[in-house]
């Protein structure tokens, strides 16, 4: 099949700024996959956090800091149309989680790493989703201390990462105590979540210990960071563990250095691209598969709030940057 003809739009940055003002739509000829590649065209694709945090110049440390000039978007759904294999036919829904330069009306992805959609599996779902479900099972492969019945806690809990750390864990049997930051957001998930959800607040540890019958959590969740993560490890049982993996605030993590001395509780961060290089090559496979399995099955939702085309990147960027939305923004062709 010849490639389609036409340009092909792709979302570049080449400063950190406003994000809406930075990503610039470049338009160059449609690429044409080359001996074992696929020609894949966008199908949706999330504003993630982290999306934001890169275009504003705030996501990574040091090494770590995403070089520029750089595509953006960083996972969706695709479809193939150029390139196809017996495979991987013509039409096939693939999965572009792990790419770069993702908000683009088409890119070229090795045929023999294609991850292909399930007809069971929706689209939305999964482009919104697969990358936190395998994160979720990163996290808890690296929590050996955790037995079921017991309880973590979690702020954000009404954000998309939340929805499925929530799903997973309590389907191992933990339970999750979800933190939202309004009593909004609190009505808007207490119907979705498995565990109980709490608004943040100055007495957040005796409302924990009323929910849960008196028993301290072992593992806390921050995506908030701030005076919020404080709250958060003051809840925790002695020798729990703290782990920090957003930005949401904006500030600097706030802990009492007498729960860390006193409590023996450790404060770490978690970053996906390092759990994934530090696990044990024959890890990440099952994890995939696992993630495929859980999505397909169901058990959670995350919203969509906006449905916005690759010429409206301007104004999803600045949807996506507000707080209070109801589900994630996605991008489209």
């Amino acid at each position: 099949m010849e490639p389609p003809a036409g340009v092909n739009r792709t979302v570049m940055q080449h400063r950190t700024g406003d994000p809406g003002v930075v990503a610039e739509l470049v338009e160059t000829p449609v690429p044409r996959p080359g001996e074992g590649e696929l020609l894949v065209e966008l199908v949706v694709a999330p504003i993630n956090p982290a999306e934001i945090l890169m275009l504003q110049g705030a996501y990574g440390y040091r090494d770590t800091t995403p070089p520029l000039p750089r595509a953006a978007g960083i996972e969706g759904v695709g479809r193939v149309v150029g390139g196809a294999t017996a495979i991987v036919p013509e039409g096939s829904l693939v999965s572009l989680a792990g790419s770069r330069g993702v908000f683009s009306d088409y890119r070229v992805i090795p045929a023999a790493s294609a991850l292909v959609l399930p007809p069971t599996v929706d689209p939305d779902t999964f482009a919104v989703s697969f990358v936190n479900v395998q994160a979720v099972l990163l996290m808890l492969h690296e929590w050996p201390e955790l037995e079921a019945g017991d309880v973590i806690i979690q702020n954000a809990g009404n954000s998309a990462y939340a929805r499925v750390l929530d799903a997973v864990a309590s389907r191992r049997g933990f339970t999750v105590v979800n933190v939202v930051r309004s009593e909004r957001s609190a009505l808007s998930v207490e119907d979705e979540l498995n565990g109980p959800v709490l608004v943040d607040g100055e007495d957040l540890d005796e409302r924990v210990l009323a929910v849960t019958g008196g028993s301290r959590p072992r593992v806390a969740v921050d995506a908030v960071g701030g005076a919020a993560t404080g709250r958060l490890t003051e809840t925790l049982a002695p020798g729990g563990r703290v782990v920090t993996y957003g930005l949401l605030s904006g500030d600097p993590v706030q802990v009492d250095t007498r729960i860390v001395v006193f409590n023996g509780v450790r404060v770490e961060g978690f970053w996906m691209p390092r759990s994934m290089a530090a696990a044990p090559a024959d890890l990440l496979p099952g994890i995939a598969a696992e993630a495929m399995e859980i999505i397909a099955g169901g058990g959670f939702a995350v919203p969509i709030a906006a449905r916005i085309g690759l010429a409206g990147i301007a104004e999803a960027l600045a949807l996506a940057e507000q707080g209070g939305r109801d589900g994630k923004v996605v991008v489209t062709r």
